[in-house]
């Protein structure tokens, strides 16, 4: 990434594979937006409390804020559901 406070945590790397170029434009736009604010997304709800999703067009971000360290944690990145 282009600092250290978005990580991407290592299965992410096949979810990245996955995507089109297209989708791989959106999906860096959408990482730009929650790195400069990571309250940007929705909050989930149990049983996935504390974990927050970004859509971007047809994209699904989910991740982490790790406050107490400063950065956030990208555990996902997928097609959303219609």
């Amino acid at each position: 990434m282009w600092n250290d406070r978005l990580r991407l945590a290592e299965r992410v790397a096949a979810d990245w594979r996955a995507l089109s170029a297209a989708e791989r434009a959106t999906a860096l736009r959408a990482l730009e937006a929650i790195d400069e604010d990571p309250i940007a997304g929705a909050p989930l709800f149990e049983p996935l409390r504390g974990y927050w999703s970004y859509r971007a067009e047809h994209l699904r971000i989910v991740y982490r804020i790790v406050a107490e360290a400063r950065f956030v944690v990208v555990v996902s990145i997928g097609r959303a559901a219609p």
